[in-house]
Parts: C-alpha cells; sequence; structure tokens
C-alpha cells in the first residue's frame, strides 16, 4: 500500500503534464490558423468587474469594430456579449459553468461555429480571475491583463504569475485613483520587477481619449504578426 501512495503523486503529474501538452498543440494550431489568416488572437485577463469588457468597447471604434470578433468567456450568462452586440461588435459566447478559464479545446469549438471573414482581430475576454487564466495557452498571439486601481495597488506581488506573460498592462478606472488610495509608483515597480518587457498603459472611462494607445499597441502588434506597417 505504501509503494502505491509513493507512485500516486507522479501519476497525476503525468497526467496534469498530459493535459497541458493536448492543450497547447490546439492552441499551436489555433495560433497558426489564426496567423495565416492575419488576425492577431488577444488573450484579455483580469479581475471581475476590472473593466476587460469597457476596454473592449473602448478601443473598438479606433480599431473599427466591423474589424473585431469577440469571444466572451463567462462562468454563466451572456450580458457582456449583449453589450458588445449593441456596439457593432460580432461576438460569441461560452459558458463555463464551473470552470475558472478557458481552454484551447473551449476556444477551438468556438471558431468552428464563426465566421471570421473580414476579421483583423479576435479578442477573447477570458473568465474573470487572477489565478487560473495564467499561463494557459488558448491560441493567443499576446496577452493583455487589465488591472483596475480600486483592486489596490498590492495585486503585482500577490498575483505575479498573471503579469508575467502578460505582453500590455492596461491600468483601469484611473480617475478613482487618489480616492481609493492607489499607489501607482509601487504597482508600477512590482510589476516591472516580474516583467521587465511588459508595455503600461492607463485609461479611464471618463476620459475616452485615454483608450487611444491601447487601441495603437494592439494595431501596431498586428502590424508586427502579419509583416504590415503603418505610416
Amino acid at each position: 500500500m505504501c509503494e502505491d501512495h509513493e507512485h500516486e503523486p507522479v501519476k497525476k503529474v503525468e497526467i496534469d503534464k498530459s493535459i497541458s501538452n493536448v492543450n497547447d498543440a490546439i492552441a499551436a494550431q489555433i495560433s497558426d490558423f489564426l496567423e495565416e489568416k492575419r488576425i492577431l488572437c488577444v488573450n484579455i485577463m483580469g479581475s471581475p468587474g476590472s473593466g476587460k469588457t469597457s476596454v473592449i468597447e473602448n478601443i473598438a471604434p479606433m480599431l473599427k469594430a466591423g474589424d473585431i470578433y469577440v469571444i466572451q468567456g463567462d462562468l454563466e450568462s451572456d450580458i457582456d456579449k449583449k453589450r458588445m452586440e449593441q456596439i457593432g461588435i460580432d461576438a460569441y459566447q461560452i459558458n463555463t459553468h464551473s470552470g475558472c478559464h478557458l481552454n484551447a479545446e473551449m476556444v477551438n469549438r468556438a471558431l468552428m461555429d464563426i465566421s471570421l471573414k473580414d476579421k483583423k482581430y479576435l479578442l477573447i475576454e477570458n473568465v474573470g480571475n487572477l489565478v487560473c487564466p495564467s499561463g494557459i495557452r488558448i491560441g493567443q498571439h499576446i496577452n493583455v491583463v487589465v488591472s483596475s486601481t480600486a483592486e489596490g495597488s498590492d495585486k503585482p506581488k500577490k498575483y505575479p504569475n498573471i503579469f508575467y506573460d502578460a505582453s500590455l498592462v492596461v491600468i483601469s478606472k484611473l480617475d478613482i485613483a487618489k480616492a481609493v488610495g492607489f499607489n501607482e509608483k509601487e504597482y508600477m515597480k512590482d510589476i516591472l520587477n516580474i516583467n521587465s518587457k511588459v508595455k503600461i498603459l492607463k485609461t479611464s472611462s471618463k476620459q475616452k481619449e485615454s483608450f487611444s494607445a491601447v487601441a495603437h499597441f494592439i494595431a501596431h502588434e498586428r502590424d508586427h504578426l502579419t509583416g504590415e506597417h503603418r505610416h
């Protein structure tokens, strides 16, 4: 009996590794498929209420709503999908029910149901969570983390993994930073200690122009992916 118990953790690791390998293989196929279609896939992560959907709503007119397809990930409901459709963005809902993040198979099934004709951007809003989505490949070319001032300036220290692979961190709700005691200097220092190459941009829904840098960053990433150059 003791010998069996000694080997159980090894079996679990092997199973987890197998599942991860299958997921990563599907994710790589998705990424290649979208790159062939000249579509940039963006994995948008962050806490519930951090402002992920608001970021999409604000950058859509700057990127051109018709060029965007959004996959919404939530445990339940299609509230955010309807928000997208109200502003002219094609959207698809994935409900994970008990799952705390999207995986490549979920995204792959969604891609079988939708048309990406004439699209330039696939924005995937992952399930609201600072833990589970980190490090999970779903076919994305870049990771964007949306982090609001209302969550506090200690999030990089508490949840470093979500920031580790991010290409862009969007600080949202900047207009209430002072009211909630957000320490921007400490926050920026902690993120750069985790990921020195990450781009950090500050936004506020009260200042629509603050999202232009986010839209420009994403457009530039697509240009880099496709080899196009903007003038």
